[in-house]
């Protein structure tokens, strides 16, 4: 992994070798080149960066006295094991991996949504309302909207109506 990539562009590895699947599979000589490696290229927003090695060992440790478990995510991590009065250097490079792009599967489908929203029937929308549509249909498979909130969306547009499927068709 190191030949194939330049050491800007291993974040993402680098940052998954915190998941505890991962870190506990690893001797303390790798968790020590980790720490140093990370100590390197994020310290500029670690809190403590003195005490990043001894916090990312405590880390290790944790992780193996606690039973296994599995497909843990990194939202859940940062909610139920990465304290801010233990571990403030892990917590904040858990956040960087929670909001760090896999790839650039998200930003080439959002440029699909809106060539198939802005067309030419459509050129004169608003940038707003061209926004609004665009995570609607991007995202709006994964919002529930019941016949309450459409029927309350009715009553304050007056143009909205409810599909026999639950859309909501304005």
């Amino acid at each position: 992994m190191k030949s194939r990539f330049s050491q800007d562009e291993r974040a993402h590895y680098e940052l998954c070798a915190l998941i505890p699947e991962v870190i506990v599979k690893q001797s303390t000589a790798e968790v020590k080149e980790l720490g140093q490696c990370l100590l390197v290229k994020w310290n500029h927003v670690m809190p403590l960066p003195s005490a990043f090695q001894s916090e990312l060992q405590r880390w290790m440790n944790y992780w193996n006295r606690q039973l296994p478990i599995s497909a843990s995510s990194v939202t859940s991590l940062l909610t139920f094991h990465a304290d801010a009065t233990f571990f403030p250097n892990l917590r904040e490079l858990l956040k960087i991996l929670a909001v760090l792009p896999l790839g650039s599967v998200e930003a080439e489908r959002s440029f699909s949504c809106l060539r198939r929203i802005h067309n030419w029937l459509r050129n004169t929308m608003a940038t707003e309302k061209l926004s609004y549509l665009a995570v609607i249909a991007m995202h709006g498979h994964d919002v529930p909207i019941s016949k309450a909130s459409a029927t309350n969306l009715q009553t304050i547009h007056g143009s909205t109506s409810l599909s026999n499927d639950g859309i909501v068709v304005v």
